[in-house]
C-alpha cells in the first residue's frame, strides 16, 4: 500500500513539474473543462485483442482518427493535453498537440504530458488474448460496472471444481488486475491533480480552462459509471466533465 501511494505521488509530481506549476493547497475558483477521449485505433484494437497495460501502436486508421480528433480539439480551444502513459494514448496526444501548435498561435506551445493514473484497466491474464475466445470476459464486461469490486483473473489456469464452474468467483481475484472501483478512484484523482496544477493558470477574467485528456475505453467507462450508465466509446469518442469548486460534474457525451 505504501509503495503504491508513493508511486502515485511520484506520478502526480511529474504532472505538476512538467506543466510548470506548483501545487496549491488553496482552492482555485477556475472552471476546468475536461474533454476526455479514447485514443485512436491501435493494432490490437484492429485485431480484436485485449490490451490492458500491453503496448500496441496506432494503426493507420488510428492515426487518421487522431488527426480528426485534433480538428475537434481546435474548436474546443484546448490549452493543455494530458494522456495515459501507454503508447497508443501518448501517440494520439502528440498528434493532437502537433496539429494545435501549427494551427493556433499560443504564447506557449502545448507540450502533452502523461501519467499512469489515466491508464487502461489492468486486465490481468486476459491481456494479449483475443476477445472472441474469452467467454468470461463478456460476462465480466456485463457486470463489472454494477458489481464494482469484480476484477479480471490473474491466471487462466483451469479450475474444474464443481462449486466454481459457471461461477463469477473465477473472475474475482487479488493482484495486478483492477476492479471498476480502483480504476474509477485513480481516474478521478488524476483529474483533480491536473485541475489543481492547471487551474492556477486560468485567465484571470474568464477563470476557465479547457484540457484534452487521452485515455482508454474501459478506463473511461469506469469513470463514466460514477455519473451515468456507461457505454463503450469508439476510438477518439469521449465525454465532458467539468471541475469546479473541488467537484467533478458530468457534462455529457461528445462525438
Amino acid at each position: 500500500m505504501k509503495n503504491e501511494k508513493a508511486r502515485s505521488n511520484r506520478e502526480n509530481g511529474k504532472i505538476e513539474k512538467s506543466l510548470g506549476f506548483m501545487s496549491s493547497n488553496s482552492n482555485s475558483n477556475a472552471k476546468i473543462r475536461f474533454y476526455l477521449c479514447r485514443h485512436g485505433q491501435s493494432e490490437f484494437n484492429a485485431k480484436g485483442i485485449l490490451q490492458g497495460h500491453l503496448e500496441s501502436p496506432l494503426s493507420p486508421l488510428g492515426i487518421t482518427q487522431a488527426q480528426a480528433l485534433a480538428l475537434k480539439a481546435k474548436l474546443w480551444e484546448i490549452s493543455y493535453i494530458v494522456s495515459s502513459h501507454l503508447g497508443r494514448a501518448q501517440q494520439t496526444a502528440h498528434i493532437c498537440a502537433e496539429f494545435l501548435n501549427k494551427e493556433i498561435h499560443h504564447s506557449q506551445r502545448i507540450e502533452p504530458q502523461s501519467t499512469a493514473e489515466l491508464a487502461e484497466r489492468h486486465l490481468g491474464a486476459w491481456q494479449g488474448k483475443a476477445v472472441a475466445q474469452l467467454t468470461e470476459f463478456h460476462q465480466f464486461n456485463t457486470l463489472c460496472y454494477q458489481q464494482t469490486h469484480l476484477t479480471p483473473p490473474n491466471s487462466l489456469e483451469p479450475d474444474n471444481s464443481p462449486e466454481r464452474i459457471n461461477s463469477l468467483e473465477r473472475i474475482i481475484s487479488l493482484g495486478k488486475s483492477e476492479s471498476t472501483d480502483a480504476v474509477r478512484q485513480r481516474m478521478q484523482q488524476a483529474l483533480r491533480n491536473i485541475a489543481q496544477t492547471t487551474g492556477v493558470n486560468a485567465d484571470s477574467s474568464s477563470r476557465e480552462l479547457n484540457v484534452l485528456v487521452i485515455s482508454h475505453g474501459d478506463a473511461l467507462a469506469c469513470l463514466m459509471s460514477q455519473f451515468t450508465q456507461p457505454i463503450a466509446l469508439n476510438n477518439t469518442q469521449g465525454m465532458l466533465l467539468t471541475y469546479h469548486h473541488d467537484k467533478l460534474q458530468w457534462g455529457g457525451l461528445i462525438d
